[in-house]
């Protein structure tokens, strides 16, 4: 993978450095195969692959990325996630494990006036709510389908057609470190509509670290296209309730 590529593959990737310190990825979408093409002729074009997420206004995604030392889990992130960029809203859930402990969670609610978010690291709770400033609100023009398509090498890409759905695949060898004497390599897939839609992205990375050989796999399942409710997570609302907090009231101060 070229140095300073950062689309969907590189945002994954930083994704699970932050719950296991290793690299992550998802498996290939499967099955039967009926009709596979080559990126000559392929069924579409990146630009129009683009167009069809720049169309969505809100949707959901659950994300569940995992650690595997041989075939032991070893660490966990999972994450569910509400976004309505029309109405500037969001919510999220996310969980953090590591050989079976929690190491965080933490809940995130964001209006256009202002968010709150409550964190659990291992026992130390504390949560956080404030106003944005005059003209400003939350960013919602960078979330995981914004990035999906940028730096994506579709020039690489094999495409098969599913039933109802296109699978779009790229098997890539990520990058090498020479002091730590780790390759990585592995698969990334995304599952779409025949209208261009996501609806699944699939990724898997096989690397060696301590001369033992690891797998980090990354699953989002998207859905909600332009129909996703955003709500506040539910142990957030009833965290402050517990500390007589209403949060309505908390958001009519902004």
């Amino acid at each position: 993978m070229r140095k300073g590529y950062m689309g969907i593959i590189g945002v994954l990737l930083v994704l699970t450095v932050l719950v296991s310190g290793c690299i992550s990825g998802g498996g290939s979408g499967g099955g039967n195969s009926p009709t596979t093409t080559t990126t000559r002729s392929l069924p579409f074009t990146k630009g129009q692959l683009e167009s069809a997420v720049a169309g969505i206004e809100s949707y959901e995604y659950v994300m569940d990325i995992k650690t595997y030392n041989g075939t032991n889990l070893t660490a966990a992130l999972h994450s569910k996630v509400a976004i309505d960029k029309k109405n500037e809203m969001k919510s999220s859930i996310t969980v953090a494990s590591r050989t079976g402990k929690l190491v965080y969670e933490v809940y995130y609610y964001t209006t256009k006036a202002g968010f709150v978010t409550l964190t659990n690291r291992s026992g130390l709770v504390n949560w956080q709510f404030s106003c944005y400033e005059k003209g400003k609100g939350p960013e919602l023009n960078s979330t995981l389908l914004d990035n999906l398509w940028r730096g994506f090498p579709l020039e690489n890409a094999t495409v098969t057609a599913e039933g109802d759905y296109y699978l779009i695949t790229v098997n890539h060898t990520l990058w090498s470190e020479g002091r730590t004497e780790k390759d990585y390599s592995g698969t990334v897939t995304v599952k779409l509509t025949r209208d261009l839609i996501p609806v699944e992205i699939l990724q898997r990375a096989y690397y060696t670290k301590d001369n033992e050989r690891w797998v980090d796999e990354i699953k989002i399942e998207i859905s909600g296209i332009n129909s996703a409710s955003v709500e506040p997570p539910q142990p957030l609302v009833s965290y402050l309730e517990g500390q007589g907090l209403d949060m309505e009231e908390l958001f009519s101060e902004c």
